[in-house]
C-alpha cells in the first residue's frame, strides 16, 4: 500500500551514485542550512515511514502548518494542513532511506516531486534511534533570491506504521506527531519559526511540544527533536 506507484509521485530523473552522507565541500550557495534531528523512544524501522514536513509559505503568523492525517478520508495518507516540502524516510527511498520532496501546487497535497537526498544524512541501522539530516534551502527553493526572501517556516514531524490512501479504509493506523497524540486537542500543533534568517537552534526542551509516551509503539514514539538554522 505504501508503494510509490500508488502515491501519484512525480519522480525527477536524478543520477544516483554512492551515499551522499558527509560531503567535503558542501558549498555556499544554499543560502541557509537546516540541521534536523528526530529521536524515537524505540528504533527506526525501515517498514515504517517517518516525515519531517515544512511549510515555506512565508507566513510568520504560523496560522497554518502541517498536521497528521489520522482518520478517513485519508487524503494522501500522512499529512494535511499546509506544507510545501518534506523529507520522507523509509525503505523506498533510493539513498540511505532519506528523500526530499516538493509538493506540486494545485494538487491538494497529493502529487509530489522527488528532489533528491539531503546534502548530509546519518546512516540508519537496526539499532538506530535517531534520524538526522541536513538540507540547504535552495534544494527546496532553487532560486537563491527567492530562498533569501523566506522569513518563516512551520515544521512538523510525523511517524506512522502505514499510509492508507483508500478513503473507505476503516483500519486504524498507529502514529505520532508534535503535540500529545493522545489528546484530540493537540493534533493541530506544529513548530512555528518566525525568523529563519537568524542563526538559531530550536529544541524540544525549549518548547515542550512533544511528550514521551504518547504513542503506543515505541518505534513511532517521537521523544525529542532539534532544529538548527544557520546562514551559509
Amino acid at each position: 500500500m505504501r508503494g510509490l506507484q500508488k502515491w501519484g509521485w512525480v519522480l525527477g530523473l536524478l543520477a544516483i551514485s554512492g551515499c551522499a552522507k558527509f560531503p567535503d565541500n558542501p558549498g555556499t550557495q544554499g543560502v541557509r542550512r537546516f540541521v534536523i534531528e528526530i529521536r524515537l523512544s524505540g528504533r527506526v524501522k525501515q517498514n515504517y515511514v517517518y516525515f519531517a514536513l515544512f511549510n515555506f509559505a512565508n507566513d510568520a503568523t504560523g496560522q497554518a502548518g502541517p498536521i497528521p492525517v489520522v482518520a478517513p478520508p485519508w487524503g494522501n495518507g500522512f499529512a494535511a494542513g499546509a506544507f510545501t516540502h518534506f523529507m520522507r524516510f523509509d525503505s523506498f527511498q533510493p539513498q540511505g532511506g532519506y528523500g526530499l520532496y516538493r509538493v506540486t501546487p494545485g494538487t491538494n497535497l497529493t502529487v509530489f516531486q522527488y528532489i533528491g537526498a539531503p546534502v548530509v544524512f546519518q546512516p540508519v541501522d537496526t539499532n538506530s534511534t535517531t534520524l538526522r539530516f541536513e538540507f540547504d534551502l535552495t534544494q527546496f527553493i532553487p532560486n537563491p533570491d527567492d530562498a533569501r526572501a523566506q522569513q518563516a517556516v512551520q515544521i512538523n514531524f510525523i511517524a506512522t506504521d502505514r499510509i492508507p490512501i483508500d478513503p473507505t479504509d476503516p483500519t486504524p493506523k498507529f502514529w505520532d506527531a508534535l503535540g500529545d497524540s493522545r489528546l484530540p486537542s493537540e493534533i493541530n500543533r506544529f513548530l512555528n519559526i518566525q525568523r529563519i534568517d537568524q542563526n538559531r537552534i530550536y529544541r524540544n526542551a525549549d518548547t515542550n511540544l512533544e511528550p514521551e509516551g504518547d504513542a503506543r509503539d515505541p518505534d513511532l514514539d517521537i521523544i525529542d527533536w532539534r532544529v538548527e538554522v544557520r546562514t551559509l
